[in-house]
This record gives C-alpha cells, sequence and structure tokens, in this order.
C-alpha cells in the first residue's frame, strides 16, 4: 500500500485518496503532470482542490 501525507504531516493511504479524488480534477492532473511521484501528484491535487471547492481535500 503506497502512502503519502497530508498537510498536516498524517500518512494517507494513496489508492484510498485517488478514489475519492474529483475525476475531472484527477484525469486533467495526470495530464499535465505524469511522470510525477505519488506524493507530488497528491501535493497538486490539494491545491487543485481547494482552487476549485474553496476548501481543503479531507479524508478522514
Amino acid at each position: 500500500m503506497s502512502v503519502v501525507i497530508d498537510r498536516n504531516g498524517r500518512p494517507v493511504s494513496y489508492e484510498a485518496a485517488v478514489n475519492l479524488m474529483d475525476d475531472e480534477l484527477r484525469e486533467l492532473l495526470h495530464a499535465n503532470l505524469a511522470p510525477c511521484s505519488e506524493q507530488e501528484f497528491y501535493d497538486a491535487y490539494l491545491d487543485a482542490h481547494l482552487v476549485k471547492y474553496g476548501e481543503e481535500f479531507r479524508i478522514d
């Protein structure tokens, strides 16, 4: 299981995060960033989600 670190320093399952991501944002970022590390992708997604929705992407 791959793990990324969220903005609060907590470990997050990368697979779980991807499953909860907005499909449109995820695909757009994939097209623009690949190849990159899972952490780089996750960090970019956090930024894009905040811009689009005005709130942090969280996995509880």
